[in-house]
């Protein structure tokens, strides 16, 4: 007897325009028109998927039972749905991309779901997606016990008559559908890029190219009357030759992460993983015994979930932009190395390399300064100003100095990098102990810069006075740079922006590098004759191995120069009240400001604000870009929840253990409690 809520919820489904059981049932006529059949078909599943399905499922078969007129109209249906339709794109299409490139392909994910499904078609992957059009169907498929899912497939034998031989043409379709495949694997692993990346072989060897013959030669002998169990050589033979391809598209994988990514390349290798393992799927499922009724419920869910997969724009990004993710945050791990003090000394190195950087940036504030005294439009003033700042930051770069800024969204990927077996004592110690390095080198690279930069901007502030006769800042320019950096405004807002900013200037170099290496822009430039003719071999090699080691700190300097100094002006052509607050270059201009108003505003109640709100900037700045940054990262490697979490409560425990360490190189307690590691 149905529960009272599963009656009501049937009854107010029916009211919603969902038919009831009883009238399904009653409607169920196999000599209908196949559209009027597959609408039929929806109903049933739409009426099971209602709540508990497999309860569902065995009440429908209980009443079936019962009703054996309506039992046979049922199983007829079912097989004329088979009957009527081809399955070949089900199996060789459903849940795979179509090849047409990831532009494309991202455009038709994301309008297909605006269109409507097509009334009049043949086409058993199309009543697919009709049938079963959510993600959890997958699920509940797969919990069906073997039991059931035995008594559902036999449903479809039901009462079956000498007219309808001929209807369960499924598995004619799965074969047409490896051959398929093979064809397709073949196509695609034997392409330029995909062969230009992998060991040397002869063309004629590669497994793409022996993956067709082994599968005709296994068709073949089951065509000609050889029972499967006998084929097992074949099917083993076929099944080597696909863990063969999978192989190859690991190494040419590999060989992507250290020689460069592309996205078309990679939208083809995911497409050629996808087959293969489509292939395997209906192998297996072609040689299961017949009364396997899990592995065709495992299949059917299988293909359920890569159907939801493969209209998902979502995963499409994912899938294809995995390597390219993890090719940037793997270079920027590798630049971001040397920003982490490890020891006393390379602390000090820092502290003296961060006060160059802060010496170059106040120099650079007093040119902003200069530069916003003249009338401009916005986008030449943003211009302007983001050519100072690229300047500034390539010569900090060139000059081997260190803008505190910068340093988070470089060495979260190193951080992630480390992340991949935390479960081990040894390698979770090891990860503390750089986390630890890590923040208390972020804090001597800030400490740096504001020590120099202060300095560096009164010093020419003075020497302004000294030949044109006024500060760098008048009275109101001076109020209103302090009114700006107080917790009252907007200043700790435009900080957050700042660090989204200070991230993507790493994904750009990152990028940039990626481009430099995929495209062998280094050897081209070395072998570049008109190059060697006028500047020599030599000088010529030199440059290319100097854009090779620069690369990412040339692209990451110019592109955060230019988004700090257009990025307000494009915020406002589009109304939206966006500004930048960098704590450095802040530092710097409240330092102006104080020179032009004197001494006495140092002991006021806005000096203390001010204060505040550039510490604020300058936290902002570091937690927002290492957040984003480290997020990307420990997407890329796969660092799941419970490594985050068992790495949270490992660095909490050295916090309290050990929180001088977090701030100066005195020495690092393990979290376990176990030996001190001195530093010197």
């Amino acid at each position: 007897m149905m529960k009272w809520w599963t009656q009501y919820a049937e009854r107010w489904a029916t009211l919603r325009g969902k038919p009831a059981l009883d009238s399904l049932l009653a409607n169920t006529r196999p000599d209908q028109p196949l559209a009027d059949r597959i609408d039929w078909a929806e109903d049933i599943l739409g009426w099971i998927r209602r709540d508990l399905p497999a309860a569902r499922f065995k009440l429908l078969l209980q009443l079936l039972d019962r009703q054996p007129e309506v039992r046979q109209r049922v199983a007829q249906t079912l097989r004329s749905l088979i009957r009527d339709t081809q399955a070949l794109d089900l199996f060789a299409d459903t849940g795979l991309s179509q090849g047409t490139g990831f532009i494309h392909e991202l455009g038709s994910r994301l309008t297909a779901g605006l269109l409507p499904d097509s009334p009049d078609t043949r086409d058993l992957a199309d009543v697919f997606d009709r049938l079963f059009p959510h993600e959890t169907d997958a699920t509940w498929l797969e919990q069906l016990d073997a039991e059931l899912a035995a008594r559902i497939i036999a449903l479809f034998h039901q009462d079956e008559t000498p007219e309808e031989a001929g209807w369960a043409s499924l598995k004619a379709d799965m074969e047409d559908a490896m051959v398929q495949l093979a064809d397709r694997i073949r196509v695609i692993g034997c392409q330029r890029e995909i062969r230009s990346r992998m060991t040397k072989s002869v063309f004629r060897d590669l497994p793409f190219q022996k993956l067709g013959p082994a599968l005709t030669a296994l068709l073949e002998r089951k065509n000609a009357g050889t029972p499967i169990r006998e084929l097992a050589a074949e099917l083993n033979l076929v099944r080597t030759r696909a863990e063969a391809c999978d192989r190859c598209v690991d190494e040419v994988v590999a060989c992507l992460e250290k020689s460069g990514v592309h996205t078309a390349l990679v939208y083809d290798i995911e497409r050629l993983r996808a087959q293969v393992r489509r292939l395997e799927l209906l192998l297996d499922a072609w040689s299961a015994p017949p009364g396997d009724v899990q592995r065709t419920m495992s299949v059917l869910a299988d293909l359920v979930r890569e159907n939801h997969e493969r209209r998902s724009a979502v995963a499409l990004c994912r899938q294809n932009l995995h390597l390219i993710t993890r090719r940037i945050v793997e270079r920027n791990a590798e630049t971001g190395d040397h920003y982490v003090a490890r020891n006393g000394p390379e602390y000090t190195s820092m502290l003296k390399s961060a006060m160059g950087g802060g010496a170059i940036t106040g120099l650079t504030t007093v040119i902003k300064l200069v530069l916003a005294t003249f009338a401009m439009a916005g986008f030449i003033k943003g211009a302007a100003f983001g050519l100072n700042y690229a300047i500034s930051f390539v010569a900090i770069q060139i000059f081997g100095f260190t803008l505190a800024t910068k340093q988070p969204a470089n060495t979260a990927p190193a951080l992630a990098r480390r992340m991949a077996e935390l479960r081990k004592p040894a390698h979770l110690e090891a990860l503390v102990d750089e986390v630890v390095f890590l923040i208390r080198s972020q804090i001597a690279a800030v400490f740096g810069n504001l020590v120099a930069v202060i300095p560096a901007t009164l010093a020419i502030d003075f020497l302004w006075v000294q030949v044109f006769g006024h500060h760098l800042a008048n009275t109101h320019k001076a109020e209103t740079i302090l009114e700006s950096m107080s917790p009252m405004s907007a200043c700790w807002i435009y900080a957050v922006f700042t660090g989204i900013l200070l991230w993507l200037s790493s994904m750009i170099a990152a990028w940039a590098d990626n481009r430099f290496v995929l495209h062998r822009l280094g050897p081209m430039i070395t072998q570049h004759r008109r190059m060697q003719r006028l500047l020599g071999p030599t000088t010529t090699r030199r440059i290319a191995q100097w854009l090779e080691r620069n690369m990412a700190g040339l692209a990451g300097n110019i592109s955060l120069g230019l988004l700090l100094g257009l990025a307000p002006e494009f915020a406002t052509f589009l109304g939206l009240p966006l500004d930048v607050r960098h704590v450095t270059l802040s530092t710097g201009q409240v330092s102006a400001a104080f020179a032009s108003l004197g001494i006495d505003h140092l002991y006021s109640q806005t000096a203390l604000w001010t204060v505040v709100g550039v510490l604020g900037v300058g936290v902002l700045n570091i937690a927002v870009s290492f957040g984003l940054a480290l997020t990307v990262a420990m997407r890329a490697r796969n660092v799941k929840g419970p490594e985050r979490k068992i790495f949270y409560r490992a660095l909490g425990g050295r916090m309290l253990k050990s929180p001088l360490s977090f701030i100066l190189p005195v020495g690092v307690v393990s979290s376990n409690g176990h030996a001190v590691q001195k530093e010197t």
